[in-house]
């Protein structure tokens, strides 16, 4: 065997193992994320943030775990503060998520904070590709 033919074996392998982790970790996560909401079905608010938090622990760079925990605390809670924190914390893992932006600019916006509503709608849609959903949304939404 040729020591190039060895690279690309090598090289392969290593990618299928990264993608196995990939998969497990993506696997790992929407249990969690299930679990949250079937505790949060019971009653179980406490377990449900529970859940949240110990995929946090387990995948603390996971963009998905922090904007899913963001939904939840707003939708589910109302809790804007703790939504607000997790959007920034998933911006910070990951600058270029359009949609982080745009959830956060929709939580400032509820909280009365237009001219961060307006910032974080801006940042969204010069990261967003035209014509997508983003440029449809009405600024005059953000004037108070």
């Amino acid at each position: 065997m040729s020591l190039t033919n060895h690279q690309d074996r090598t090289s392969a392998k290593v990618n299928s193992n990264h993608q196995d982790l990939n998969l497990k970790e993506t696997l790992d996560i929407n249990r969690y994320i299930q679990q949250a909401y079937t505790c949060f079905a019971q009653g179980d608010i406490e377990g449900a943030m529970g859940n949240f938090q110990n995929a946090i622990a387990l995948y603390p760079h996971c963009v998905q775990v922090y904007t899913e925990r963001a939904n939840f605390r707003l939708h589910q809670l109302q809790d804007l503060t703790g939504a607000l924190e997790d959007y920034t914390q998933a911006i910070y893992i990951n600058p270029h998520n359009t949609l982080c932006y745009f959830w956060r600019s929709q939580t400032y916006l509820a909280l009365g904070n237009h001219q961060k509503a307006i910032e974080d709608h801006n940042t969204a849609m010069s990261l967003a590709p035209e014509g997508t959903i983003y440029h449809f949304f009405d600024q005059s939404n953000y004037k108070s």
